[in-house]
């Protein structure tokens, strides 16, 4: 076998190791085979208005989340790495990539030609800046800055190809330096990416007022073909119209406002199917978790009576159905049912007499607790309001502030809240929220509870240099069950969405966990039918 075939080999096998996002697929249902709408003969021109649930907070794409399955601005970048419909990690700017023996080095070929908005070419020095810049503590946020802590060096090998250095060894490089969140923005635009970010993707910024219109067109010179070697994207223009109401954004589907919406209430769900399924394409996919965080900085929940006492108090049938409708599943991890990575484990059951009885031991009924949630989600401020309840009446006294944006991400980093509601997207390697959300030197885990564990932190550090899936599998389960216990977080829910579309919207379907862009789909390949 040639280094070529070898390198492609070695990264298949590590990187379907690390990806379940096509068992995810077939777990949900309705995502594969592709849906006739993706399969129609395309059309070159038009503009597709799409009403996304949530808005960026910034255009600086390394200080703000860009979030590839809501934020029209993720169509702006592509990264080393990219997405396939199954979201497993496929070639992007990087067209091949292969690690060192100890997994201490990964080498990366840079396609040639690809080029940023303003005609820079992506080179080696280019993919540098990006990294360093992202590592920056004054640039990158703790989320964007966790993804990439474990790169130490960049090396300039030469103009198309770059050597990556890892501080310990790590096998999820490749998962790390996908296009969310480890996005490329020209180099010489760094100081103006606040106003005018210049990325390299199959769209191009033009305007961007917040919570009210992001406009962007098609770049004219984006590197990536269909199968018969025509340019991507067709679609000329794309308009993002951030609408935070469920009701109002399924009205502007409705009404004709836009032709695509991410996401709708959980309650709108089946009957939206029953009286409109044949007006409408619609998909439904597997964007995350919702959780419970245990602050350890400060508060009450650093006594573990009291954080068992909690988690005793939580109802997940009762979550479940109040505010995902049935739809999902009760999950105490964060990998569903017929992902490879779902673990064998079992977490606290609802116990509220148990919880009662724990508080009363800690002579601790009455203790004042302080949640807050993410207000422009609704799920998550649901979920607030349910959790609230359920520990006023085993004897917490609970206030529950809902948080903007900012307001939320201020009080996390400051640790002013005794419990937060939280939640992730899909990681596409085990090691993105086994390692970043818990281990003691992850920047982001700081930011969450606080908490630290040396025997977790020798797990998860073992898992990341093992290539063998079952082994890693088997360490994460050990670390899990830890998790469990030490209770820095508890988890609550699978968290689905389901996205539709005016029928006149052609070649379109989100990647199963959610991603509107992606190689060879998405709104890459969308039209709309004249």
């Amino acid at each position: 076998m040639d280094r070529q075939a070898q390198t492609m080999a070695l990264s298949r096998r590590a990187l379907l190791a690390t990806t379940g996002a096509a068992i995810v697929g077939a777990a949900l249902g309705g995502l594969s085979p592709r849906s006739e709408a993706a399969t129609r003969r395309p059309g070159r021109g038009g503009s597709l208005q799409f009403g996304p649930l949530l808005d960026t907070s910034g255009l600086d794409s390394h200080r703000h989340n860009q979030l590839h399955t809501s934020n029209p601005t993720a169509a702006m970048y592509t990264g080393l790495t990219d997405l396939d419909h199954q979201g497993n990690i496929v070639p992007g700017i990087a067209e091949s990539w292969e690690p060192n023996k100890d997994l201490t080095s990964w080498v990366f070929r840079l396609r040639k030609g690809v080029l940023f908005h303003n005609g820079r070419e992506v080179d080696a020095e280019a993919v540098k800046l990006n990294l360093l810049r992202i590592k920056d503590p004054a640039i990158g946020t703790d989320w964007h800055r966790g993804v990439v802590e474990n790169i130490e060096t960049v090396e300039v090998v030469d103009k198309n190809t770059v050597r990556l250095h890892t501080r310990v060894p790590d096998v999820a490089v490749p998962a790390n330096v996908v296009f969310y969140p480890t996005n490329l923005i020209a180099p010489d635009s760094f100081d103006s990416a606040s106003e005018h970010p210049i990325g390299t993707g199959p769209f191009k910024f033009v305007s961007w007022t917040r919570w009210n219109e992001t406009r962007l067109v098609r770049f004219e010179n984006y590197w990536e073909t269909d199968a018969e070697g025509h340019s991507l994207p067709y679609l000329d223009e794309l308009i993002g119209k951030p609408k935070k109401e469920d009701s109002v954004r399924l009205t502007a589907l409705r009404t004709g406002q836009v032709h695509l919406i991410d996401s709708m209430a959980y309650a709108d769900v089946e009957r939206f199917k029953k009286s409109s399924g044949d007006k409408y394409t619609i998909w439904q996919w597997h964007f995350g978790g919702l959780f419970v965080v245990f602050n350890f900085r400060r508060g009450p929940f650093q006594d573990q009576r009291l954080r068992t006492a909690a988690a005793h108090a939580i109802d997940r049938q009762a979550i479940h159905q109040s505010v995902f409708y049935g739809q999902g599943d009760m999950l105490d991890q964060p990998y569903p049912r017929g992902n490879p990575w779902h673990l064998e484990s079992r977490s606290l059951e609802y116990d509220p007499d148990k919880a009662k009885a724990l508080l009363k031991q800690a002579r601790a009924v009455g203790t004042a607790i302080k949640i807050i949630c993410f207000a422009p989600v609704a799920f998550n401020r649901e979920s607030g309001q349910i959790v609230q309840e359920m520990w006023n009446s085993v004897g917490f006294k609970v206030t529950l502030e809902s948080l903007d944006t900012i307001p939320y991400l201020n009080a996390r980093k400051q640790g002013d809240f005794d419990g937060a509601i939280g939640g992730n997207t899909y990681r596409f390697d085990p090691d993105g929220f086994f390692e970043r959300n818990f281990h003691s030197q992850s920047e982001y885990a700081h930011v969450l509870s606080g908490w630290q564990n040396a025997r977790y932190d020798q797990l998860v550090e073992e898992a990341k240099r093992t290539l063998d899936p079952a082994r890693r599998k088997e360490l994460y389960t050990a670390a899990w069950n830890i998790v469990n216990v030490e209770l820095p977080h508890f988890h609550l829910h699978e968290v689905t969405m389901t996205s539709a579309a005016v029928k006149e919207l052609g070649g379109y379907q989100p990647c199963v966990i959610g991603a509107f862009t992606y190689r060879g789909g998405g709104i890459r390949t969308a039209y709309i039918e004249v």
